[in-house]
């Protein structure tokens, strides 16, 4: 199959990631900042606080539907073109929310900024890892992740720094700022990543495409439960001080984010099964902190946002082994609706098993148990696809299953 693209040297590659990790950066910042700084919104659309699941789930709702779509026709689109639009979108959205006050268009904004959400992070992540070569795609996949972390580091601190002193409205015009100021380093930092005529990029949609984007969202299935539940764990079941709060998530969001850098360069010399089988111990060993009647809830902060990130770098690192360079923006993209899907049915299976108030020991280590359960078949499914990855034949137009 001709290849669409070539590979770029260290440093280009580099700062092509240190761009991305940018715009992931603001657009999971413009995703998960809504629900902390709805509570500075609500009285203003006269809504109680409880509707922020509302907005969230528009969002979600969006990002899914448009996901999916992408699927099938993102390989029509210049994919640089489309990122800067995403952007663009993206800020005009955000600016958006704060000229109303109607909850129905706060939802109708919400579901749109989804649908922009949904296609941004997928396209922009096959650009970069059409032009990186095989054995540095762990570390450059580690790059872009590591923003997650430093979302909780920096960027949710900042907005409700700004929301507490200044107002949501401002919060919310930074996170548009964010945006406008990823355009030039779009224009002039990112290559274009057009396929030639004669190639066809369309991905079959069948079970083995199915599995290979599913496997992020599956393993960090575990993780998901668990993180609606992190704040009334510490503070209630586990006795950390209201005080401490601010602290114990951040040293877990810097745990992830060194997590996260140190696993993409152990791509480099350690297997993936070794990583997974690794990370997947950790990740246990921090469930196993609450569920055993201890109270260290910076050991179990760490361990439990460094398992978590180390999991999902290795776990990329293997699905982005399985479309060509020409599928990579529908591959992508199918991935992250996946992912948002399974992250809500995450939350509701949290909610069923914890329905009380106050976390009672029996219903907590019912959920822990199911968590651990969970994540431990990470190093199993590792197995399993590599063994189809080694086995796959590359047909001229497509990938077949056999």
């Amino acid at each position: 199959m001709p290849l669409t693209t070539q590979t770029l040297n260290h440093k280009a590659l580099m700062r092509m990631a240190i761009v991305m990790a940018f715009i992931q950066f603001t657009n999971a910042l413009e995703y998960m900042a809504f629900t902390p700084v709805f509570a500075f919104m609500a009285d203003e659309f006269s809504v109680p606080l409880s509707f922020s699941g509302y907005v969230s789930g528009m969002y979600t709702l969006g990002a899914v539907i448009s996901g999916i779509a992408a699927f099938y026709c993102i390989g029509r689109f210049n994919k640089k073109q489309f990122l800067l639009k995403n952007m663009v979108l993206l800020a005009a959205l955000t600016v958006l929310s704060t000229l109303t006050t109607h909850f129905a268009t706060l939802l109708v904004l919400r579901f749109c900024a989804g649908l922009v959400g949904g296609t941004t992070m997928g396209v922009g992540m096959s650009i970069l890892i059409n032009h990186a070569p095989a054995n540095l795609r762990g570390k450059i996949l580690a790059t872009v992740i590591a923003s997650f972390s430093l979302v909780s580091i920096v960027g949710m601190p900042a907005i409700l720094f700004l929301c507490t002193h200044y107002g949501w409205h401002k919060a919310l015009w930074l996170i548009s700022a964010l945006c406008l100021i990823s355009l030039p380093l779009i224009v002039f930092f990112l290559p274009n990543d057009k396929i030639p005529s004669g190639v066809k990029a369309k991905l079959a949609i069948n079970a083995q495409t199915l599995l290979f984007a599913s496997f992020t969202a599956l393993v960090q299935f575990s993780s998901m439960l668990i993180v609606p539940i992190l704040t009334p764990l510490m503070a209630q079941y586990m006795g950390a001080q209201p005080g401490l709060l601010p602290l114990l998530f951040l040293s877990g969001g810097i745990a992830g984010y060194l997590s996260t850098k140190i696993t993409g360069v152990l791509t480099l010399r350690f297997s993936s099964l070794t990583l997974a089988t690794a990370s997947t111990l950790l990740f246990v060993a921090s469930l196993l902190i609450p569920a055993m009647g201890y109270d260290n809830t910076f050991l179990f902060i760490t361990l439990f946002l460094g398992a978590s990130y180390s999991r999902l770098v290795s776990a990329s690192a293997v699905a982005v082994q399985y479309p060509e360079d020409q599928q990579r923006a529908s591959f992508s993209s199918l991935q992250t609706a996946i992912m948002y899907l399974l992250t809500t049915l995450a939350f509701f299976l949290s909610s069923l098993l914890l329905p009380d108030q106050e976390i009672t020991t029996q219903n907590l280590n019912g959920l822990l148990m199911v968590s651990a359960v969970a994540a431990s078949g990470f190093p199993v499914m590792v197995i399993i696809l590599q063994k189809k990855l080694a086995k796959r034949t590359i047909q001229p137009d497509h990938i077949t299953t056999d």
